[in-house]
């Protein structure tokens, strides 16, 4: 049986259900230990402990497994990622707070999972069903994005301020994919850390979003953690 919303058979038994589970779970932890290259059908298998019968009776190949992972992997993650999101940053009074409540969250959200977050933005390039479901995800993500800020409406000095958010979205995610894609050694990011790159790009859309007025920085250092904030 093929559900239209899962990009794999879902199977009636549940001993075939476990199976099935078993299959993701590992692929899942496969590229987490040895990224996207080490996500083999002999390596899910074996890590699985399942046979390669039992993988074909699932799936037609490794792209069609990798679209499940991806599938499976956002379906468990982004609601909690979108709760969190409101949760912890709507309650705040300033724009900048709120901004660096947000950006903290996403980051940690994609850092956290970095050889997952690179196997789906690798993959995308070239595949247009990890792209599609890439896309809507980030559509999800930003539509919270803009909602959590917009209440700072006042502090947001531009003639469209949900453009203006939208934008701070998208240069969120153009700064993290180049890490992550590009990776730390590549000059771009060799010589800046995570934690410098993300207190400088909560400045950089900070002030961006205030239009970008003199005076706008903190006494209190850009590269504080969320707990700090």
């Amino acid at each position: 049986m093929v559900n239209e919303d899962k990009p794999y058979r879902i199977p009636q038994q549940r001993r075939s259900r476990e199976s099935l589970e078993k299959l993701l779970e590992a692929a899942e932890e496969q590229i987490r230990a040895e990224g996207l290259e080490g996500l083999t059908i002999a390596n899910v298998v074996g890590r699985a402990g399942l046979s390669v019968g039992a993988f074909y009776a699932r799936f037609p190949d490794r792209t069609a497994l990798l679209h499940a992972v991806q599938s499976r992997y956002h379906d468990r993650v982004e609601p909690q990622l979108h709760e969190r999101l409101r949760e912890m940053v709507l309650p705040e009074k300033t724009l900048r707070r709120a901004v660096g409540r947000a950006i903290d969250l996403l980051v940690d959200h994609v850092m956290g999972e970095r050889e997952i977050s690179r196997a789906f933005m690798m993959s995308s390039v070239f595949d247009p069903v990890m792209r599609s479901r890439g896309e809507q995800v980030n559509r999800a993500r930003r539509e919270v994005f803009v909602t959590v800020l917009l209440p700072h409406k006042d502090e947001i000095h531009h003639a469209d301020r949900v453009l203006a958010i939208n934008m701070a979205y998208g240069m969120y995610a153009a700064v993290v994919r180049g890490a992550l894609v590009f990776g730390l050694e590549h000059e771009l990011y060799s010589t800046i850390s995570d934690q410098t790159m993300v207190g400088e790009l909560k400045e950089a859309l900070t002030l961006y979003l205030k239009g970008g007025e003199p005076g706008l920085r903190t006494e209190t250092p850009m590269r504080a953690t969320i707990a700090e904030i």
